[in-house]
């Protein structure tokens, strides 16, 4: 009889099939359900993952590249770019700056395949918990595909939701992922994200918060960086220190629970500060940078400066442009301290405030032959002011007008020996500022100017004699001057004519200048257009702009007019520079060719120096852009403010640009002349001198060799010093044939005999009188001892008899 089957143990296997059957359906309905959620996916994201696989990967790395601009050497003057940044090796980042940036922004970076799935989970279950978005789970190889095709800008121009635009990332951080591989990601991320006050890549950020390169960048101040990512502007060390370094700690903290460092030097690093040292890659920022910033927008459009890869090359000479740059920023801070300075400082400039009033100078060089600038400053401070000085500023120029009367006086015949009356001059001649009084005679640079009665004009001009120079340009008339002036460039308001003209009220620009004095060592040809950008080439090599060399202008004056003048400003150097006859003490290099002029206006609120020598003309100025027109400070003189600037700028010139003495043109011949008189010398041409401390006496020369346009030099002798070879010098001139020729000078009376009474300054001797009987006896008949006599007595050269008595006899009737 067969077992009896347990009813209890049949229906718990039924039992336990059941569970198992529908266990079974719920993993398949599970499956479906998956299955039909990865279709669902698959089909809501496709145009998603189809919009990542149109960017061309190529193009990752293309970052803007900086245009360099180089000097006329090739060396770096300046960048031009958009994004300050600079692109380097992942190789020449440490270890330390990679260990921070995985542990602050993408600890799982070396295990995900562009998207952090545990990462994305994390965050929807904390944002979930919050309430709204505290967390973001972009990866850095996100970051990278965000920034690198711009799909924030992307996704706001078509309208994407936050989720659609994360989907593009995530798939087109998938395609970055399987094409490249984890340093090479590392060096496109790192080159390419902003860290904030304009700074993009790791290596513009490292010299621009802390002036190091980022391989010597320390374990804090790598924290600091990456703590600047999360929000770039905030966060930045030189924006808000205190929110960067709670930044700099939280990064600090995830190394230490990565394991990158031990909690102790995390805990002892998040003490210390964040010190920075700001050396960024200078873009430039001065008014220099911007005039060539425009020539080349100018030359290849607007979209070059974007495309980046160009080299610059400029006519600059970073040295000379060095020197003229920190000797106008001494000279200015210099002027500053100066007794009656009485001005707003550039010390005490706050941006709040407006414009800056404070003391501005500018300075150009420019090549005589080419129209090449050497050097080129526009301001004192481009972030305080972009108004370029060089390019738009006009201001009256004083005495630096001169040499153009002068010019014009050559070209009417007269010579450098003509004389001109320096004497005080009524100012109702010209009527500055409408005041009435003596005309001043501030050209002379000097406190205490002196007048000196008839001068030839090479004096008159070497030391800017205000009355005498008013008196020549009225003499030529003043139609004469300007036209001559204009020859030379220089343009003039369409009013009436007035005398002020002629000390330099009109307003002219540092390139009129350097272009209208460049005629000088020229041969009488100005300087043609001024040019900065020599050349630019891309980045492939192909030359994409070549500058036409500048031709200089027709001829304005002939080559002798020219050689004359140079002369004159020759002497106006040495003369005007240093007053005071002490050794020179101006620093100038050795050059025979060197040349220039103050240029002083008579209220001392403009100060000028224009010079040049062979190669190269430079004018500087100084003075301010607005307010009325008071004095830099009382007796500011050019020689004292602006010449210092220009002597360390040429001297910085003299090895490239080496002066050469000028050669003497056809047409020019050189006599010895007395400056006295203006006329051919004599033997007798000597001043006296007495120093009135020692007594000494001493017989200076008068005698000096000249140039003479062939025609206009003197035929007469001096007729101030005496005689010529023997003979009274009379009122008249020989011509070059020997034969007299009438001359309206007064000749001085001539003494034939030593009759001169008081101080002789010609070394003759003053007669002595004595009464004859005095010499050999007294009226008593008695000898008269000699020594009792006064010196003068025993000495006297002329005896006379002594006067009979007078007798008065009354007439009787």
């Amino acid at each position: 009889m067969g077992k009896k089957r347990s009813s209890t143990g049949s229906k718990g296997r039924k039992r336990r099939f059941f569970k198992l059957k529908w266990l079974l359906y719920l993993c398949l309905f599970g499956a479906l359900l998956v299955a039909i959620g990865f279709l669902v996916f698959q089909i809501k994201t496709q145009p998603f993952k189809d919009r990542a696989a149109e960017y061309n990967l190529d193009e990752i790395d293309d970052v803007e590249v900086v245009s360099l601009i180089l000097d006329r050497k090739g060396r770096e003057l300046g960048r031009i770019f958009v994004e300050n940044r600079d692109v380097i090796s992942v190789k020449d980042v440490p270890q330390t700056m990679i260990n921070a940036l995985v542990a602050g922004e993408d600890q799982r970076f070396f295990e995900h395949d562009g998207v952090d799935r545990q990462g994305v989970i994390r965050a929807m279950w904390l944002n979930f918990k919050a309430g709204r978005q505290t967390q973001g789970a972009s990866t850095l190889t996100q970051q990278l595909a965000r920034n690198a095709f711009h799909l924030k800008e992307e996704a706001d121009e078509e309208g994407w939701t936050g989720i659609e635009r994360k989907a593009v990332e995530a798939f087109l951080a998938q395609r970055i992922e399987k094409r490249y591989g984890k340093f090479e990601i590392l060096e496109f991320y790192l080159n390419r994200v902003p860290f904030g006050s304009g700074f993009y890549g790791i290596r513009s950020a490292s010299l621009g918060y802390f002036g190091k390169e980022p391989r010597d960048l320390t374990l804090s101040e790598c924290a600091s960086l990456v703590g600047c990512i999360k929000n770039p502007t905030k966060i930045s060390p030189i924006n808000d220190p205190e929110m960067n370094k709670k930044a700099r700690n939280q990064v600090l903290k995830r190394m230490a629970a990565e394991g990158f460092i031990l909690e102790s030097e995390s805990e002892e690093l998040q003490l210390e500060d964040v010190v920075i040292n700001p050396k960024p890659i200078q873009r430039g920022a001065s008014h220099l940078y911007e005039r060539i910033a425009q020539d080349v927008r100018q030359q290849l459009g607007e979209d070059a400066l974007t495309e980046g890869g160009f080299k610059i090359f400029t006519t600059i000479d970073i040295d000379v442009q060095k020197a003229m740059e920190q000797r106008m920023l001494k000279q200015l801070a210099d002027a500053e301290t100066v007794e009656g300075y009485d001005h707003p400082k550039y010390q005490d400039y706050r941006r709040e405030k407006g414009k800056p009033e404070y003391l501005q100078g500018a300075g150009l060089m420019v090549e005589n032959e080419t129209g090449a600038v050497v050097a080129y400053v526009g301001g004192r401070d481009f972030t305080h002011n972009q108004f370029d000085i060089v390019q738009l500023g006009r201001k009256p120029v004083g005495t630096a007008f001169l040499p153009f009367i002068y010019t014009a006086a050559l070209e009417k015949k007269m010579s450098v020996a003509s004389l001109v009356l320096d004497a005080p001059m009524n100012n109702r001649v010209i009527m500055l500022d409408g005041r009435e009084g003596v005309l001043g005679e501030w050209g002379m640079e000097v406190l205490n100017p002196q007048y000196e009665n008839e001068i030839t004009l090479r004096r008159a001009l070497e030391v800017s004699k205000i009355g005498a120079s008013v008196r020549l340009g009225k003499q030529l008339g003043l139609g004469t001057v300007m036209e001559t002036a204009r020859k030379f460039g220089l343009t003039f308001p369409e009013t009436k004519l007035l005398t002020r003209m002629l000390v330099g009220t009109d307003e002219f620009s540092l390139p009129d200048l350097v272009r209208a004095y460049s005629a000088f060592p020229n041969g009488g040809q100005t300087t043609g257009s001024m040019y900065i950008v020599d050349r630019i080439v891309d980045s492939s090599g192909s030359l994409r702009y070549q500058s036409k060399r500048s031709q200089k202008s027709k001829p304005m004056l002939d080559s002798q007019t020219s050689f004359v003048m140079h002369s004159m400003l020759q002497s106006a150097l040495k003369e005007n520079t240093n007053p005071e006859g002490s050794a020179d003490p101006s620093g100038l290099t050795n050059d025979p060719s060197l040349a220039g002029k103050t240029g002083t206006t008579y209220d001392f609120a403009d100060n000028w120096f224009v010079g040049y020598n062979s190669k190269v003309t430079c004018a500087v100025w100084m003075g301010f852009l607005h307010g009325s027109r008071d004095p830099i400070y009382p007796g500011a003189f050019s020689r004292h403010t602006v010449f210092p600037v220009w002597v360390d700028s040429m001297n910085a010139a003299s090895s490239e640009f080496p002066g050469q003495q000028l050669a003497v043109p056809d047409g020019i011949v050189s006599l010895e002349i007395c400056k006295s008189s203006g006329l051919r010398k004599t033997r007798y041409c000597q001043d006296y001198r007495r120093d009135p401390v020692s007594g000494k006496e001493s017989y200076v020369p008068t005698t000096l060799t000249e140039y003479f346009i062939k025609g206009a030099e003197p035929s007469g002798y001096c007729d101030v010093h005496g005689v010529v070879d023997g003979t009274l010098a009379k009122n008249y001139d020989f011509t070059a044939d020997g034969t007299k020729a009438s001359r309206s000078r007064a000749i001085p009376v001539q003494p034939k005999a030593p009759l001169l009474l008081g101080k002789d300054p010609y070394g003759t001797e003053q007669p002595d009188f004595a009464p004859r009987d005095t010499t050999t006896s007294n009226s008593n008949g008695g000898v008269i001892n000699l020594d009792q006599l006064e010196t003068e007595d025993r000495n006297s050269d002329i005896i006379l008899d002594r006067p009979r008595r007078v007798e008065i006899i009354e007439e009787t009737q």
